[in-house]
């Protein structure tokens, strides 16, 4: 039966749950093995694709009892989430629940192949993915007086539901966006007193953009005091949001995410420059990128995730592709929860390699959003007469002097580390984004990687 909903705060109104948000050390580690060897016996009893990884790789339930037993099981892919479905279409093998006890699909955003589905039963769903949601945006500041305008085209996406409950679990007044147009979404801004702004980091870019075409000052005439951002890295982005910051008038927040495992992490209110991850609902492992290995705090690596609370599609040990850095200093918030510097500072299924040199597109993100003048761009990697080419396509803001580009062309030959084409474009010539901006564009038949 499902358990109970309830509002949890405390006296001072820090933590959602500092409970465990201030655990010490060693009682987290005592829960997160708890909870593994409970997923782990789960996944083997429970879902034939786990048990056939288990019997491929020799093991049993019983050879997983502690964090250091975790690297003996193989990593799981999106590819393989992907072939499960494609082989027992819908679910997959991978469910380990009877589809009856479960109540939401969602999808992931296809940015790199057919979508996957994932179910969630009324605990994953309430108790998990929403309770970790909660805690992240009340981390940030969000409070039950707050009024939130989610600017979202609500669809089988994720992120945009579990906000949505946890903002009502938190006790805010929601007013979703979904269906709005985005002259509509300004209008209620104006119009109501909404203090947090939900989007991608590229929608809020793009609500200023239209704002300022429709004569409307957001700094002085909404009442915007926190926006938080998912879906795109760019919230983690420095000059990214330093734009929103400016143009909205408030503080920022980074809320990192997988449609697979959870809302895993989330930017504290003191924003010492990184991500929180929620150490009670997933187990965090950053491997070196070179050699799998563990990678030392400061060293970039990616970010391994097992599940550790749900249980209709669980997962142990996925490859989130993600590129992050563990921090070496505790948080000046008091959450001993393990944190990211810089959040997620790339992904591997974006990086590219271009004449030996591999490029981050984060990184000319980070350096084109510095310019004011840039209204939106786009990123081509293409082939030039044998060789591997950069062309960063830009439009800029109406009255812009073109002498910008040249400043950016060499900002970015200094970022990158290769030069960088540069190519102004006329108002209005390039796409918006309301959920995943697809800014890059490989147009090289034969890539590196």
């Amino acid at each position: 039966m499902p358990g109970p909903i309830s509002q949890v705060q405390t006296a001072d109104g820090q933590y959602w749950n500092p409970d465990i948000e201030t655990a010490s050390p060693d009682r987290l580690r005592a829960i997160q093995e708890e909870k593994l060897r409970h997923m782990v016996r789960h996944c083997y009893d429970n879902s034939r694709f786990y048990r056939r990884k288990f019997d491929d790789a020799g093991l049993k339930p019983e050879d997983i009892q502690t964090i250091e037993d975790l690297p003996r099981l193989p990593v799981t892919t999106k590819e393989e989430l992907r072939e499960s479905q494609a082989r027992e279409p819908m679910w997959g093998d991978i469910l380990a629940v009877p589809v009856e006890q479960c109540v939401t699909v969602h999808f992931t955003s296809a940015t790199t192949g057919l979508p996957v589905a994932m179910l969630d039963t009324w605990d994953d769903w309430h108790n998990g993915f929403v309770e970790s949601y909660a805690r992240g945006i009340y981390a940030m500041g969000v409070r039950p007086n707050d009024m939130i305008l989610p600017a979202f085209a609500y669809g089988p996406y994720i992120g945009f539901w579990s906000a949505h409950i946890a903002m009502e679990r938190i006790g805010c007044l929601v007013m979703p966006g979904g269906g709005a147009s985005t002259e509509q979404r300004i209008n209620y801004i104006r119009t109501y007193p909404i203090t947090v702004l939900c989007c991608t980091p590229s929608y809020a870019l793009f609500l200023a953009e239209q704002a300022e075409k429709m004569g409307v000052n957001l700094r002085e005439e909404a009442n915007i005091r926190l926006t938080f951002h998912t879906g795109e890295p760019g919230g983690a982005i420095p000059s990214v949001k330093t734009k929103i910051q400016e143009v909205f008038g408030c503080k920022t927040y980074d809320l990192p995410g997988l449609t697979e495992i959870a809302a895993w992490g989330f930017e504290c209110e003191p924003q010492p420059g990184g991500d929180h991850i929620h150490d009670d609902y997933v187990l965090s492992e950053v491997l070196d990128l070179e050699t799998g290995k563990p990678a030392e705090p400061g060293q970039p690596g990616e970010l391994i995730l097992t599940s550790l609370y749900r249980h209709a599609m669980p997962l142990l040990r996925y490859r989130t592709k993600d590129v992050v850095k563990i921090a070496s200093t505790p948080c000046p918030c008091g959450r001993t929860f393990r944190r990211f510097d810089g959040g997620v500072i790339g992904r591997l299924d974006d990086m590219k390699k271009i004449r030996g040199v591999v490029v981050y597109p984060s990184k000319i993100e980070e350096c084109v959003r510095t310019f004011n003048e840039v209204a939106e761009y786009q990123v081509l990697f293409h082939r030039k007469e044998g060789l591997d080419e950069i062309t960063v396509r830009l439009e800029p803001v109406p009255g812009a002097d073109p002498e910008f580009a040249r400043k950016l062309q060499e900002q970015l030959r200094l970022a990158v580390g290769i030069r960088c084409g540069v190519e102004l474009l006329p108002p209005d010539s390039l796409p918006r984004w309301d959920h995943k901006a697809r800014r890059f564009k490989d147009e090289r038949t034969e890539v590196p990687f």
